[in-house]
């Protein structure tokens, strides 16, 4: 039987994500004062991961939105980035690991092994994966809320999603060929609607909002006032973060990466460029391995390993499994069962997501783009929805790059525009009943049938035109209809321990069993109408590998020519990694349900609806976007693990 020392159980976005992270953090990376790009030397960690699909395939799963956060991700595994973390009483496998990494020189310095501060840079390993992903796909220039009829409510840019506060410059991530984000925009002469009152109001409006302005002039006089106290001579001086009384150009700057802007992709275009960046760096994916169980066994030399049985009949031993494997997940399973108790064991297999009362009717459309997300609500239909572009995908894998810029902009003329976008919707309906014998894939005759009847329904109801147009055309593809789960998110999300003992959550509190861990939808099953879902996924693939290779660096094996992990600091990587990411999960996802919560209510109520268009304007006016949208989409993964791995690591402050 084959063993491994890590496997990841779902081959699906977080996996495949994780997957690169991984390779990255263990596979890509020099330590310290060496001013080189050296890289662990052979044998590198082996990443191996478990798909039940037989093989990854066209036209399947809709589109999703991709958020600045998630996309920071693939930015660092396409540029790298640098990681500074205090280490102190590190073990031996540790130095072992950094001297490795160094090329077997010693650290500068006699403290360096004891305590001390370590710049970890993560080298570039997939340097073309950002590229190819803005390839695929289409930003989002505006984010607009509308009734039903077409009537613009509030227009925001999508770059105030971007992160910064500061006066900014808009560059393009690496430097060159730097453009704003709304003179782009402006050449985009092809694009409906671009006209519209509220969007030339949102191109004017300043970066924050009104908010912003005032409190940054008031900021601004305040410390004007305060130097003229103190030194009657700098009354002309600029302030720290406001303008001179001259008008000059603030002394504080940030940079805003417009590489990091939002953009729509197909779902399986987005996980074949994430393949095809997993085969370039020699990750071994299994498919048509569904896991039937994980059963914990001890071992001589690792404490305890997992058995996993996958219903092919095989089977594989790895010493950490982690699950990526989706909100029915198997791993999470057995974290909150690892001895297999019986009684519990019956309980979890009688318990089922619950359904949340909404059915999701979607699919996508090569009809001419909207410029931007748009979310539609209508009291006489009674739901709500969500349209956003899309690129036509390329079954060749040519995403006609040469004929768009960097935002998205195109540079032919209307017919080849039109040939190269579609128009993804999900519309939302209330749904009491639970019906998931219909929730499935429609055939191409069904998908035309439903959807243009639906079309009759809500032209009838008073539905603009650019609602409708997608629904009836005849290039539908990918329509399907879902009812929307969720299950209760996990504040424990491993079981195991540093010796492959007891320690985790769920039936696992000191109880002896193999390791394991979650991450996504496995640990935290989202709904999708803040569109965070698959970016926490993605950020837990991002902490998940740092925490791993910072507490738990490899070992090598000279007699087999392979190498496995130290999972002395297991416990603390684990409770690094839930510190991390267990309370802004919930956070940011329970932000996601009360927003479709009140986006269904506009659609019910006439009296809220006032109410709440009145509202989502005085915040758009005020603070550029709704403010429930930054947390989640202005987030930086990496500034927070170094955060708090400088605080808590090794005699750190705890």
């Amino acid at each position: 039987m084959e063993h491994h020392p890590l496997v990841i159980i779902g081959g699906g976005i977080g996996g495949l994500t994780l997957a690169l992270c991984l390779d990255q953090a263990y596979n890509h990376r020099s330590i310290d004062n060496t001013n080189s790009d050296n890289e662990p030397s052979s044998p590198k960690l082996e990443i191996h991961v478990y798909e039940s699909t037989a093989a990854y395939t066209q036209e399947a799963g809709g589109a999703i939105g991709l958020y600045p956060n998630g996309l920071r991700v693939l930015k660092n595994l396409s540029n790298g980035f640098e990681l500074e973390a205090f280490h102190g009483g590190s073990t031996d496998a540790t130095a072992a690991a950094d001297d490795d990494a160094n090329g077997g020189e010693e650290n500068s310095g006699s403290e360096t092994n004891t305590r001390g501060s370590n710049t970890v840079k993560y080298n570039a390993s997939t340097p073309s994966l950002l590229n190819e992903v803005r390839s695929a796909g289409c930003p989002y220039i505006y984010r607009r809320w509308m009734r039903h009829d077409g009537t613009e409510v509030a227009v925001a840019r999508e770059d105030e999603l971007l992160p910064g506060e500061e006066d900014y410059t808009i560059c393009t991530g690496d430097g060159d060929n730097n453009q704003a984000v709304q003179d782009a925009s402006n050449n985009d002469s092809n694009s409906k609607r671009r006209d519209s009152l509220a969007a030339q109001k949102a191109d004017a409006r300043p970066r924050g909002g009104s908010f912003r302005v005032v409190k940054g002039t008031v900021d601004s006089t305040l410390k004007r006032l305060s130097r003229i106290s103190i030194r009657s001579d700098t009354s002309t001086t600029t302030a720290s973060t406001g303008r001179s009384s001259n008008a000059s150009s603030s002394s504080t700057t940030q940079r805003i990466e417009t590489d990091l802007l939002s953009l729509g992709i197909r779902r399986w275009k987005y996980q074949q460029v994430l393949y095809e960046a997993c085969q370039s760096v020699g990750i071994i994916i299994h498919f048509g391995k569904r896991l039937q169980s994980i059963t914990s066994t001890p071992h001589p030399i690792h404490g305890f390993v997992s058995t996993l049985k996958f219903k092919d009949g095989s089977q594989t031993t790895s010493t950490l499994v982690i699950g990526a494997d989706g909100i029915n997940s198997k791993v999470r399973t057995y974290i909150a069962n690892p001895i297999n108790d019986v009684e519990l064991a019956k309980k979890i297999e009688e318990y089922n997501p619950e359904y949340t009362g909404v059915t999701c009717f979607m699919g996508c459309a090569n009809v001419e783009r909207q410029r931007g997300i748009s979310f539609p609500s209508s009291v006489t239909t009674r739901c709500h929805a969500c349209y956003y572009p899309t690129r036509v995908p390329d079954p060749n894998n040519n995403n006609n790059s040469n004929n768009n810029d960097d935002d998205g902009n195109e540079n032919n003329e209307d017919d080849a525009q039109q040939q190269q976008h579609e128009q993804v919707f999900q519309i939302y309906f209330p749904s009491p009943i639970e019906r998931p014998d219909t929730w499935r894939t429609l055939s191409p005759e069904e998908a035309k049938i439903e959807c243009r009847e639906l079309a009759s329904k809500m032209r009838q109801d008073g539905w603009d035109e650019q609602f409708l147009e997608p629904l009836e055309s005849e290039t539908l593809t990918g329509v399907l209809r879902v009812g929307l789960r969720s299950r209760e998110a996990l504040d424990v999300w491993h079981v195991g321990s540093s010796g492959g003992g007891g320690g985790g959550g769920g039936g696992g509190a000191n109880v002896e069993c193999a390791r394991a861990v979650l991450l996504g939808d496995a640990a935290h099953p989202p709904v999708p109408y803040i569109g965070q879902g698959a970016m926490m996924a993605m950020e837990d693939a991002g902490t998940l590998s740092l925490v791993l290779a910072h507490y738990c660096p490899l070992l090598s094996d000279e007699n087999s020519n392979s190498c496995s992990l130290d999972y002395t600091k297991f416990d603390k990587a684990m409770e690094t990694y839930e510190k991390l990411r267990v309370g802004r999960t919930k956070a940011i996802l329970g932000s996601s349900v009360q927003l479709g919560k009140t986006q269904q209510k506009r659609a019910e109520s006439k009296l809220y609806n006032v109410y709440r268009e009145w509202s989502i304007k005085t915040q758009v006016w005020l603070f550029g976007t709704l403010p429930v949208m930054r947390p989640g989409a202005a987030f930086n993964y990496v500034d927070r693990v170094e955060e708090l791995l400088c605080e808590n690591d090794d005699g750190g402050v705890e």
